[in-house]
């Protein structure tokens, strides 16, 4: 966020109800928040489980990943079986702008808060679902976990056969944060759409397509075509340099080996038909280099580009993240990235921290409702809502 900034948050005023857990609706959450929004999470009376994630840090054991999809939120848990706590929170999402759910299709309905039935209260409401294969069809019911996903939805095969190496699922849940974030593309567009007509929308986000959608290759593997390809971006080889250091080169170095070599070493090395061959050839050249910076001056001679590798600790240390304010320390020992994008015109990024489970339950149904205190006390008392201590 900028210091200069006068102009409030682009969604300040926006009520948002997000009744998401885990990763994809969290996510979507948490970027509505950091443009302005009124987030209020509904979790239940254990919490999200990703609340208890490892490792959990300060006073209040606060889990870092938890912090990362719910930071600037509100939470209130309760306890939707309780009839009086449904009718509450039923009537918490007619009076919000958008609806957020990541459950499978049918969930909700039997609380009362289907799209259609709340829509048909409130047809200003925008509600968005993220599930694993869309709504209304015969893989609609289906289990969809982010890693499951990845599988079924051609990204896992696709990966393995590129590298030529045995299938093996990927360390982020790209299945969760690619449909999450484009579902805030949609609310803001759906936004938009309503000042125009005043009518909101359901919104059917799937994590499946969205993968889909979001992979370069999806149309050439439609072709049926399997010759090379460009951008190569798996064949760019990591070398270890002398220091230990790593540094990633820009390109397949096979076909330009005696180019490559060059640039490292006083001795003409010829065409190995072996990209393994050459591999081994180029590590043996690149360890031999004292470290980084003179690899970067002999690369760029030649014109090569090269990367230094480095941990996200290190990008964190550099002079480009301080300039920037990339990272935010929203409580004692978590730091989060702030924001992906900068705007002169008005305030955007994370806003706070996460919430604690139940921490603003009693405050946002006396807010947002008028429920008394004695109502509160009877709903605690009868195990229909939690708040932090």
């Amino acid at each position: 966020m900028e210091d200069n900034d006068t102009r409030p948050p682009p969604l300040t005023g926006i009520q948002v109800l997000d009744f998401s857990q885990v990763v994809s609706g969290p996510i979507c959450g948490r970027m509505l928040a950091d443009l302005g929004a009124d987030v209020v999470k509904v979790e239940p009376l254990a919490g999200d489980i990703i609340r208890h994630l490892p490792p959990k840090l300060g006073e209040n054991a606060t889990s870092p990943y938890f912090s990362w999809v719910n930071a600037g939120k509100r939470s209130i848990a309760v306890d939707l079986r309780n009839e009086k706590m449904a009718a509450m929170v039923r009537d918490l999402a007619l009076q919000s702008d958008v609806v957020l759910e990541n459950f499978r299709p049918g969930v909700l309905e039997q609380f009362g808060m289907s799209s259609s039935e709340l829509r048909a209260a409130n047809s200003k409401l925008i509600y968005c679902s993220i599930s694993g294969w869309g709504a209304d069809n015969s893989w609609s019911q289906r289990r969809a976990y982010a890693a499951m996903v990845q599988a079924e939805a051609g990204r896992v095969e696709l990966d393995a056969r590129l590298r030529g190496a045995p299938a093996e699922q990927s360390p982020h849940v790209d299945g969760d944060i690619t449909p999450g974030t484009l579902a805030v593309s949609a609310i803001c567009a759906a936004l938009f759409q309503r000042e125009r007509d005043g009518q909101g929308q359901h919104l059917d986000v799937s994590m499946a397509e969205s993968l889909l959608y979001t992979d370069e290759w999806t149309s050439t593997e439609l072709a049926g075509y399997d010759g090379p390809r460009i951008p190569d971006t798996w064949l760019y080889p990591v070398f270890r340099l002398a220091n230990g250091t790593q540094a990633a080169f820009m390109g397949d170095p096979h076909p330009r080996l005696p180019e490559v070599a060059a640039a490292l070493s006083d001795e003409p090395i010829g065409h190995e038909e072996s990209r393994d061959d050459a591999l081994a050839i180029l590590r043996d050249l690149f360890a031999q280099v004292a470290d980084f910076p003179t690899l970067e001056a002999r690369m760029e001679t030649f014109g090569f580009l090269v990367a230094e590798v480095r941990t996200v600790a290190d990008v964190a240390g550099t002079p480009w993240a301080q300039e920037r304010k990339v990272f935010r320390e929203v409580e004692p020992g978590i730091h989060l990235t702030a924001a992906p994008f900068r705007s002169p015109g008005g305030s955007i990024g994370v806003s706070g921290r996460a919430p604690r489970l139940g921490e603003h339950t009693r405050t946002v149904l006396a807010e947002r409702l008028g429920v008394k205190a004695e109502q509160l006390d009877a709903l605690e008392a009868a195990g229909a809502l939690g708040q932090s201590k």
